[in-house]
């Protein structure tokens, strides 16, 4: 059907328009990745500061692979890595919370920390798995920024799977090796 269109306003957006969106969502990243820090810390004391270093290892190194591949942070793409982020520290409390039941159980200490990363190994993988199948779909269907999105939101799934796992695994296994005591106090209920 014809309908007359009457324009009532133009409006033109300028560049730093978007450069000031990624600037606050770049600080917004910030503000949340350190109120994350803060919460792990203060509910889990010292394993929460071992998901704390494990997810500096995990910036390092989501940074760095960026770095390799040459990536453009933009909008989308910061939003993946806080996404990211999120999911990361989610593997940790999953983890930590495995092993307070299986100490709660009354397994020794090196017993509930391997039997509770092993038991959440599969929960978080296929919360992993089908968040990565997310992002692969979205890389191949979408373009321009959703595309963005979906390599940061992937390649922050592989990293946080690997920080989980890994860094966090090696940091607990060091502190039973050498202050059992100090670690095992704070997984307590």
């Amino acid at each position: 059907l014809p309908v007359p269109m009457k324009i009532m306003e133009i409006r033109n957006v300028g560049p730093t328009l978007g450069q000031d969106s990624i600037n606050r969502s770049f600080k917004a990243g910030i503000v949340g990745i350190i109120l994350v820090f803060a919460y792990m810390f203060i509910y889990y004391k010292l394993p929460g500061l071992v998901a704390d270093v494990a997810l500096l290892a995990y910036t390092a190194i989501l940074l760095g692979v960026l770095s390799a591949i040459h990536a453009v942070l933009t909008l989308p793409g910061i939003a993946g890595i806080i996404l990211s982020v999120g999911m990361a520290v989610d593997a940790n409390v999953l983890i930590f919370e495995r092993i307070r039941e299986e100490l709660a159980e009354g397994k020794r200490l090196r017993s509930a920390i391997d039997v509770g990363f092993n038991r959440a190994f599969r929960t978080i993988l296929d919360s992993n798995v089908t968040t990565l199948i997310t992002a692969v779909v979205l890389f191949y269907v979408g373009t321009g920024s959703v595309r963005g999105f979906a390599v940061t939101l992937g390649i922050g799934i592989l990293v946080s799977m690997f920080t989980a796992i890994v860094v966090t695994k090696t940091i607990l296994n060091y502190f039973v090796a050498h202050q059992p005591e100090m670690i095992g106090r704070h997984f307590k209920t």
